[in-house]
């Protein structure tokens, strides 16, 4: 009888170990997609302007641009963000705090 209480009690700790170390690894990635999406939108920012000065592009179609170049980033560096509308506000953010540096690169205009 003791030996089964022994047994339960050392299978129910190992299931709780596992689903601790699952679930800080999780964190652990959230906070590192957290980490590097602010610097990341605000680069795909820049480079959606800078491709607008040569080619005609609305402001949809930069914003469009710099989503997906963040997503392509995180995706080929093992992440995924299952919410999208995150990437898109940190594109916005980046783009509203980056309004005088984008000024450098005039846009084209539609032909």
């Amino acid at each position: 009888m003791m030996d089964a209480l022994v047994t339960l009690f050392i299978t129910i700790i190992t299931a709780v170990i596992v689903y601790v170390g699952s679930e800080i690894r999780k964190n652990e990635r959230a906070r590192t997609i957290f980490n590097v999406l602010e610097p990341l939108a605000k680069d795909a920012v820049v480079a959606a302007q800078k491709m607008g000065a040569t080619q005609y592009l609305s402001g949809v179609a930069k914003k469009n641009h710099a989503i997906k170049t963040v997503v392509k980033t995180l995706s080929d560096a093992g992440f995924t963000v299952k919410d999208g509308q995150v990437i898109a506000n940190a594109v916005e953010k980046a783009y509203l705090e980056q309004k005088e540096l984008l000024k450098q690169y005039p846009q084209k205009g539609a032909s």
